[in-house]
């Protein structure tokens, strides 16, 4: 069997980490800034979070709008317990997160200045909060070190 070439080591997480850029597609930072509900008859109530990514370099970032269904137990209850900052008008929620199955998906702006206008969306299943801060106060962090699967943490080595 082949050996495979290591990858250089200058590519490498923390030199995307220090160019501040954001991956969406497995994790972001973003504004969480409200809850909403769905759900069918006679199933149990499932809740999407609508999320301001932050997207680009530092110096030069611009949003996209995220919609992602919670899929995580743990990410609910820690959710629900900070919704009322959540939804309040002067908080800023900030997350990192990590998100899976991204998909574009069209919606139509209900308000402001662009109201009835085609917007695009990412949606996706939020499936990890790695940390939350409201208003630059640390509220949250998720110190578990397992890669997977949610509520079965790996025992670290050592």
């Amino acid at each position: 069997a082949m050996s495979k070439p290591t990858e250089n080591t200058t590519t490498s997480s923390a030199t995307a980490e220090n160019n501040r850029y954001f991956n969406e597609y497995a994790n972001g930072i973003g504004y969480l800034n409200s809850i909403r509900e769905f759900g069918a008859e006679g199933k149990p109530e499932r809740y999407a979070a609508q999320v301001s990514v932050i997207q680009g370099p530092a110096d030069n970032v611009h949003y996209e709008y995220h919609d992602l269904v919670i899929s995580s137990e743990t990410v609910l209850g820690v959710v629900l317990e900070h919704r009322e900052a959540i939804e309040a008008e002067d908080a800023n929620v900030l997350i990192r997160f990590n998100m899976a199955n991204p998909r574009a998906k069209a919606f139509i702006y209900k308000q402001g200045e662009r109201a009835g206008e085609l917007g695009a969306a990412i949606g996706g299943f939020l499936t990890r909060i790695l940390s939350m801060k409201i208003n630059g106060e640390l509220v949250y962090e998720d110190q578990r070190t397992f890669d997977d699967h949610e509520d079965t943490p790996q025992v670290a080595n050592g």
